[in-house]
């Protein structure tokens, strides 16, 4: 672990942000900054070979709700991607080096945990959970141990200081807290503790159960609502994000276009190259949906459809291959 002392960490929001761009950029990412958006959801868009990230950054971690959480986790599934928080504080006081946190089931890390894995190849092998801090066991190591010492469950649960349930229970990937993963590693004289690979804070029955993308369109208004209904009607599934810096996600088989939605170009001419730079990084087909006819077919280098012609499409690769050829026109 570093030895760089708490009081040389960043303060300000801006400069941790600054600080997570540097580190992830040293360890081969490529980024794009979603800051000038004022996005809820993410700050940071980051790709590394076949690896995406998607990171919010705070200094207090407290402000990150359940509401964002849900979306950023459809996101980052919609995606292929994986959620992220960078943060220095909790209500509980300052966030320490080597822990994985977590808030409704986002991974929080300190910028020195993410550091100390990126750029030193130290990962991180202990969670906070509710209770204490908890370490993940390899159990098949323990249970051929425990075998090759003849030891009953029992007295290896005694020497644990647990249940025989409990030791059944670490046998098979259950979490254990510190102390009691300290005693079993005394006895034995040998490491059962496991890296938290991509801060993975779940048991293995849990992530048998995948998030379900539950898209909600009630809330969709307007042009909003009437591009959605057109989307769905073709048989497109069709998420829109209320925090981040997409309009919505529209989802058919393995086709996947992440959306923006306007009443004219105008809207875009700032933000498009932005825009880009985002699908690029994600690796997605884009597109932009405008409510008043338009003669371009892209801003920016996305492809744009007006409300005219997406009247006129009728099945989901008629969207797709619109998509995939202004797109190339536009690279050619």
């Amino acid at each position: 672990m570093r030895d760089t002392p708490k009081n040389s960490e960043p303060s300000r929001r801006e400069d941790i942000i600054r600080l997570v761009q540097d580190i992830l950029a040293k360890a081969g990412f490529y980024l794009t900054d979603c800051t000038v958006f004022r996005s809820m959801t993410f700050d940071l868009i980051g790709r590394r070979d076949r690896e995406l990230l998607f990171v919010k950054v705070l200094r207090n971690v407290d402000g990150f709700n359940r509401e964002t959480a849900e979306e950023m986790k459809r996101i980052t599934g919609a995606l292929d991607g994986k959620p992220l928080i960078i943060g220095l504080h909790s209500g509980a006081g300052t966030l320490e080096d080597g822990i994985v946190y977590s808030r409704f089931d986002v991974p929080i890390l300190t910028p020195g945990t993410l550091s100390d894995e990126l750029l030193e190849g130290v990962p991180p092998f202990i969670l906070a959970e509710p209770g204490g801090l908890y370490v993940r066991i390899d159990g098949p190591m323990l249970r051929r141990m425990r075998e090759e010492m003849s030891l009953s469950l029992g007295a290896l649960a005694e020497i644990a200081g647990v249940s025989r349930r409990a030791i059944q229970m670490y046998e098979s990937g259950m979490k254990a807290v510190i102390d009691v993963a300290q005693r079993l590693e005394d006895f034995f004289d040998q490491p059962f503790v496991l890296p938290l690979a991509d801060w993975d804070m779940k048991e293995p029955e849990e992530k048998k159960q995948e998030h379900v993308w539950r898209p909600d369109l009630d809330e969709s208004q307007g042009f909003e609502s009437e591009v959605y209904g057109l989307l769905t009607e073709i048989g497109y599934s069709v998420l829109p994000t209320r925090r981040s810096v997409f309009d919505a996600i529209t989802v058919h088989g393995d086709d996947v276009l992440i959306a923006w939605l306007g009443q004219n170009l105008s809207e875009f001419r700032q933000k498009a190259p932005m825009l880009d730079s985002i699908t690029r990084i994600a690796e997605r087909e884009a597109v932009i949906f405008l409510q008043s006819n338009t003669d371009k077919e892209t801003a920016g280098g996305i492809p744009v459809i007006d409300r005219e012609e997406l009247l006129t499409i009728q099945f989901p690769e008629e969207l797709s291959a619109v998509a995939q050829q202004r797109r190339l026109r536009r690279r050619n």
